[in-house]
């Protein structure tokens, strides 16, 4: 049985070790596995909802011998998301089944990560499976994106925790054909301490390469229009750019230069994600910290605002302030407190979501809500970055430790 060291037990709040304590591991576990078969029967019951009535129709035309990109241009799934249609073969909601288990393995890569930390991990799980923002995208909803979410933090975690190198790229190259958005971090997880890991670079790029030359062989050049198809999409929800092109309270709304901001917002993103790209490398930033930062400034300047994809910046924050919490994340008030807000803002939003019907009724909350998920996102950058760009690792206690 592998053991906590009193020190770092010691930084976790005395309720929260009393409740771990008196639990105890056996116990703990017996919890999980009741709360996970209970998320199950969740997902089951509530059947195909949300965006997953538009995967099974992808699906039923994949099996069909369709064309998934040519017969929906509107399709913007690689092909991770089509080989899923091997699955809804077997049952319809065998792929929701599967993205339900992803979301315990996020938990289990992050439970390992905390040294198998009670405390730290019952604070975990709570986080993941008892607020509404996961409990409503996940078991409810079968969201696709925590598949992805799972891929990436394991690539992660493998990468900037273990220091290997062909397995974390394999994962993100499989989180990356089935949704573009994970290959932003590509040069975040590749760079520590300015120092760029180029042969995972190299095995990422040539597993994405087989990938794309298989699926062109298959279903043609069309496959290839997901990426320019992700630059001409509207704006939605849980972006500023949403807000200001919608929202009463924007000072341009329904203005040019707010369309001028969502069609041009490739640029806006590309301009953004290579400053935080500039500071990560110059500024010597280790690599898991900096992918941090980078998914959540893609998410805070993308147009696109689905809450789906925030599945990811949310999981890896919480990778972040648990696993890094040697460093005195967990200690760290104003970090938390901006931790607090960014989480608080999206379960809000899923709530209100959630009863409202999609809160399509409601044009100008659903306009508005990218205002503070911009600010929030933009605070929690601010003092992730000033932590790391103020105080420097220690290289020695700090540094990977090889598998």
């Amino acid at each position: 049985m592998q053991t906590v060291s009193t020190a770092s037990f010691a930084r976790e709040p005395g309720w929260l070790q009393s409740l771990a304590a008196r639990i105890g591991r056996r116990r703990m576990w017996w919890l999980f596995c009741v709360a996970w078969v209970a998320l199950i029967v969740v997902g089951i019951v509530n059947g195909p909802r949300y965006d997953y009535r538009a995967y099974m129709k992808q699906w039923a035309r994949v099996l069909a011998g369709g064309n998934p990109w040519l017969d929906d241009p509107g399709n913007v799934y690689g092909v991770g998301h089509q080989i899923l249609a091997v699955l809804f073969l077997v049952h319809p909601l065998a792929p929701k089944l599967l993205y339900i288990l992803s979301s315990f393995g996020t938990f289990l890569v992050m439970f390992g990560a905390q040294r198998r930390d009670l405390a730290i991990g019952l604070a975990t799980f709570a986080l993941l499976f008892a607020t509404p923002f996961f409990v409503i995208l996940t078991p409810m909803f079968g969201v696709e994106d925590t598949l992805v979410t799972f891929l990436t933090l394991f690539a992660v975690d493998l990468r900037v925790r273990q220091a290997r190198t062909i397995a974390p790229a394999l994962l993100l190259a499989a989180a990356v054909l089935t949704k573009v958005y994970p290959l932003a971090l590509l040069p975040f997880i590749a760079t520590d301490r300015g120092v760029i890991n180029f042969r995972f670079v190299g095995v990422f790029g040539a597993v994405m390469c087989l990938g794309l030359l298989a699926t062109v062989a298959v279903w043609g050049l069309p496959a290839l229009g997901i990426v320019p198809f992700a630059f001409v999409r509207d704006g939605k929800m849980l972006s500023i750019f949403w807000f200001l092109s919608q929202s009463g309270l924007s000072p341009i709304a329904h203005s040019t230069l707010a369309r001028a901001l969502i069609v041009w917002n490739s640029a806006v993103v590309a301009a953004v994600m290579a400053s935080l790209y500039a500071l990560h490398f110059f500024g010597k930033m280790r690599a898991l910290p900096g992918t941090v930062v980078a998914m959540l400034g893609l998410l805070a300047f993308y147009k696109v605002g689905n809450p789906q994809y925030f599945l990811c910046s949310a999981s890896l924050l919480i990778y972040f302030l648990t696993v890094d919490r040697d460093r005195g994340t967990l200690e760290d008030r104003p970090l938390l407190g901006a931790a607090a807000a960014y989480l608080v803002v999206l379960n809000v939003f899923q709530i209100w979501y959630q009863i409202s019907g999609g809160s399509v009724r409601y044009p100008e909350v659903r306009a508005f809500v990218g205002l503070p998920a911009f600010v929030t996102g933009i605070v929690l950058m601010s003092r992730i970055l000033s932590r790391e760009l103020r105080g420097r690792p220690d290289p020695v206690r700090d540094a990977p430790v090889p598998a």
